[in-house]
């Protein structure tokens, strides 16, 4: 039986699991509303800030009054944003005054056109008791200052407009105008939809004429251009493995190398597939570090024979986007990647991205080249698995944060992990390399989701000493080097081993909550969750037989579908195997995968997500009748006492703090997820761990639920209720229920208990290829 494959259950919730989302009003004032005296203060603060704001300032009467109104803490209530949202919304003849978008993630910024408006919002902001609730929200409000930054040496800049979601604006027009005054050359390109960046050649004095000029109120900020960073030196002594050839009649995993070139080496020509996609020639392009990331993308586990992946080799895609003087910027960076992916979708679904530009993210808004890979990813229905990124060495092991791109919701962001150790390296088998960048991304979200082997290294008195992995060199013969330049091609092969193993339609959302399911931390060392999070993501993801298959004692769901606005799924029949009680009471390991597509909103700053799930999942004491005809109740059966299982103050902090166990050290994940609206969340819970006043929530009687709660951002609510929009919300969970003890065999129970409540299940789909590789 351990030899068998076990193919992974994917189920359905039943139509008394859909429910309605239940709301009641609130009466009276939250207790956060200012009164009295200190409202009134506020009121006169805010209007002296306001008149203020313009009053010896020079203003281009073709433009709107711009303000930055910023928040008095950083909460993101419906309720309170409503509120303000509601008081700076004054209709006029040359479009409403309201607020246009974020900077950061507490910084509103605000636009009205003329004296009318202008009087209308000052009115507002005098009567206090009409907008006690918007005043309360607010910390200061002052006029709108582009982010300007300059630097002696450069003269390749980045610029971004105040036009956000603006079909039509006077912004381009004016900016374009005042650059054509300046003789300032451009090139403008649509990062993605709403979102539009200049690239200018301009000398600082010319940068501080556009600023200072006519076209200095259509700005949101100038910056200097980034430009794209990848290295590969070092060479290594392996003996490499034979030259393989693709079997005709096998259908082989596809990958698409975004970098800088494939050489045509014997151990690769096989491999590629079709002619190289490319904006450069042959002549143009230094093909090491493609070829490096390629040959780790179709000979990785061979090169270090190890069985990292499994699966068949991939076959590639050259899509060479990086010239060989290493010379692009990010705005032809952007363009080249979307024109090949926009070219080659239909085929390739899998891409890897391992070239960086030399810029971290920032904590409350995310970069424009992340906000592009997520465009082209939804345009085009493909997954690109992206490096973290490299740091320098720290004697003190200090890192740095992620680079941009790194932060692409969409995108799977790969960290790097020690495969092995040497008497100076300085990470432990199975720990984020040294080089590798952490997170987390802007607003907390877990970036990188995932680490894989990229090497190590350390100091030794002459120097950086490095433990590498393997690949080819331009020559065709062995090659050495460290990053997560090449940890990255690893995870693509695994992506696009489980898109050929699964068939049918590609799933993004499906493969990336599958490898972040699997992943698990190998290191022989208990290091704290968050810090744990922070460097590797959700570990090192298993290979393709483990994600697919289950073993006798454990059983894995799948729940995949489209949550409308409105509706609540509430599975108050989970199927918790009745044989993991144990002396009276539910024992066993939950690991729990909650994968989204977030609806994005670009010029929404940290707010860029602006959808989430808010899951829920534990026991109840027994299901009871409710009263529908009462105020705000709708569903006619609730749960009684019910406990989420995923709140880590359930469970014993000395127990947490253990690590003699595999779970403790390497799968156990109870962290506190900082940012609400985060596209990946894990959960990994022993109920051994639960304290002994929490342990009486597990006991024979009681039953088991999931619940899954859509939730939206007020700025997508209130377009979509203008606009009479639905709105749904993406969303992949994988549960692993696990007997430790191997006393139970779950595989066989749940889908017996799946059966007895009337799901709709069956095993996870896979070509026939593949079953008649596994045996099946």
């Amino acid at each position: 039986m351990p030899d068998d494959f076990l193919p992974i259950t994917v189920f359905r919730q039943r139509s008394i699991d859909e429910e309605r989302v239940e709301g009641r009003g609130q009466k009276e004032k939250p207790k956060w509303v200012l009164t009295g005296d200190d409202l009134v203060n506020k009121s006169h603060a805010l209007v002296s800030d306001f008149v203020e704001s313009y009053a010896d300032a020079q203003h281009n009467p073709d433009l709107p009054y711009v303000y930055e109104v910023t928040l008095d803490k950083r909460d993101t209530a419906k309720s309170k944003r409503r509120a303000i949202t509601d008081m700076f919304e004054v209709d006029g003849a040359d479009g409403a005054s309201r607020v246009m978008g974020m900077r950061g993630s507490k910084s509103l910024i605000v636009r009205a056109w003329g004296n009318e408006q202008l009087q209308t919002i000052q009115t507002r902001l005098e009567d206090y008791e009409r907008y006690d609730m918007a005043l309360s929200c607010i910390d200061s409000i002052e006029r709108f200052h582009p982010t300007i930054e300059m630097e002696i040496d450069k003269d390749v800049y980045k610029v971004r407009l105040l036009d956000f979601e603006e079909e039509s604006s006077p912004y381009a027009e004016i900016f374009e105008e005042q650059l054509g005054k300046l003789g300032i050359p451009h090139k403008k390109l649509e990062y993605a939809k709403g979102l539009t960046v200049y690239r200018i050649h301009a000398s600082t004095d010319q940068v501080k004429a556009v600023v200072d000029g006519a076209a200095g109120e259509t700005l949101f900020f100038i910056r200097p251009m980034p430009r794209c960073v990848a290295t590969l030196d070092g060479a290594s002594g392996l003996a490499i493995p034979g030259i393989q050839s693709p079997n005709p009649g096998v259908d082989y995993p596809l990958i698409g190398i975004l970098d800088s070139g494939i050489e045509e080496i014997p151990h690769l020509s096989p491999w590629l597939l079709g002619k190289r996609v490319s904006p450069y020639i042959d002549t143009d392009l230094d093909k090491a570090h493609g070829t490096f990331v390629a040959g780790i993308a179709a000979y990785g586990d061979g090169l270090e024979q190890k069985d990292w992946v499994g699966g068949l080799p991939a076959r590639l895609v050259d899509a060479a986007v990086m010239p060989g003087d290493g010379d692009v910027d990010e705005l032809e960076m952007v363009d080249s990647i979307r024109t090949i992916i926009g070219a080659m979708h239909e085929r390739v679904k899998v891409w890897n991205l391992s070239l960086s530009f030399n810029k971290e993210v920032s904590e409350h808004e995310y970069s424009e080249f992340g906000m592009a890979l997520d465009d082209i990813q939804d345009e085009y229905g493909v997954l690109i698995c992206k490096s973290a990124g490299n740091c320098e060495l720290s004697y003190d092991g200090a890192k740095g944060k992620l680079l941009v791109g790194a932060d692409s919701i969409r995108a799977l962001t790969v960290g790097s992990a020690a495969h092995e150790k040497d008497i100076h390296d300085a990470a432990e088998i199975g720990q984020a390399s040294p080089f590798s960048r952490k997170g987390p991304g802007p607003e907390y979200i877990i970036k990188p989701e995932v680490c894989h082997y990229g090497g190590n290294a350390g100091w030794t008195p002459s120097g950086i000493t490095r433990s590498e992995v393997h690949s080819f060199g331009v020559d065709g013969g062995p090659a050495g080097n460290v990053g997560t330049s090449f940890s990255t091609p690893r995870v693509a092969a695994l992506a696009a081993n489980l898109q050929q193993a699964i068939g049918g339609d590609f799933d993004p959302l499906l493969v990336k909550a599958l490898i972040t399911h699997s992943a698990s931390f190998p290191g022989d060392t208990l290091i704290p969750a968050d810090e744990r999070v922070q460097e590797m993501g959700f570990g090192i993801p298993g290979n393709i037989r483990s994600i697919l298959s289950d073993d006798i004692y454990s059983s894995t769901l799948i729940l995949r579908g489209k949550l409308p606005r409105g509706q609540v799924i509430d599975i108050k029949d989970f199927p918790m195997p009745p044989s993991l009680i144990r002396d009276g009471y539910y024992t066993g390991q939950v690991i729990l995968t909650a994968a989204l597509s977030p609806i994005r909103a670009i010029g929404q700053g940290g707010e860029y997500c602006q959808s989430d799930v808010e899951i829920a999942f534990g026991t109840y004491d027994f299901k009871e009748e409710r009263d529908t005809t009462q105020n705000g109740i709708l569903n006619p059966i609730g749960r009684k006492d019910s406990l989420n299982l995923l709140n880590r103050t359930f469970y014993s902090k000395p127990r947490l703090r253990e690590g003699g166990t595999d779970f403790a050290l390497r799968e156990r994940m109870l962290i506190q997820y900082k940012g609400k609206y985060s596209p990946v969340k894990k959960y990994a819970i022993d109920l051994a761990d639960l304290t002994k006043s929490n342990r009486e929530k597990v006991a024979a009687g009681r039953l088991w639920f999931l619940h899954l709660k859509g939730t939206y951002r007020h700025q997508t609510e209130r377009n979509a209720d203008r606009n009479g929009l639905p709105l749904s919300q993406d969303y992949c969970v994988i549960i692993t229920l696990r007997d430790s003890t191997k006393q139970s065999e779950l595989y066989n129970e749940v889908p017996q208990q799946l059966e007895q409540y009337n799901f709709w299940h069956q095993n996870i789909r896979l070509t026939n290829q593949v079953r008649a590789m596994v045996g099946l």
